[in-house]
């Protein structure tokens, strides 16, 4: 009896799919890796690539997402002080599956293969993806690889 009662909770407990496209968690991998040479296709990449700025390129919405929010809080918090050097991009409403998308963000998200949110690539100033981060990220993560992009 009591090995019935624990299989039917496991049952319960364990999921057997991803509910992460459907909650708006990344899943998946995406089509840009480290070290591929990033799509900067929309005007603001190709103007901040061209000024020579390692970008800080975010998939999400902060508005519905709350991982999406730190994310770029985080962001927001961290820039000022390398506004020089680095920028940093929102594209909202790409990685959730239910929201209306706009279409140069619809067009990018597919091209970086992103599913869910947040997603966050740091590219160098030569075009090149240096870090993915999947999910959360925290403020030093971000500024590590931030920095780490900066010294390339």
């Amino acid at each position: 009896m009591r090995i019935y009662l624990l299989a039917i909770l496991i049952l319960i407990l364990s999921p057997f799919h991803s509910y992460a496209g459907l909650r708006g968690m990344p899943e998946g991998k995406s089509r840009v890796e480290v070290g591929d040479k990033a799509p900067l296709e929309t005007a603001d990449l190709k103007k901040a690539h061209e000024d020579g700025k390692v970008i800080l390129l975010m998939f999400g919405n902060p508005d519905h997402c709350i991982y999406c929010e730190k994310v770029w809080a985080n962001i927001r918090d961290i820039l000022p002080q390398y506004e020089k050097d680095a920028a940093a991009f929102l594209k909202t409403h790409r990685a959730s599956k239910f929201w209306g998308p706009e279409d140069e963000a619809v067009k990018l998200g597919e091209t970086y293969g992103v599913i869910g949110e947040p997603w966050l690539f740091i590219i160098d100033k030569k075009g090149i993806v240096r870090h993915v981060f999947m999910g959360f990220a925290g403020k030093t993560d971000i500024e590590k690889e931030l920095k780490k992009a900066l010294e390339r």
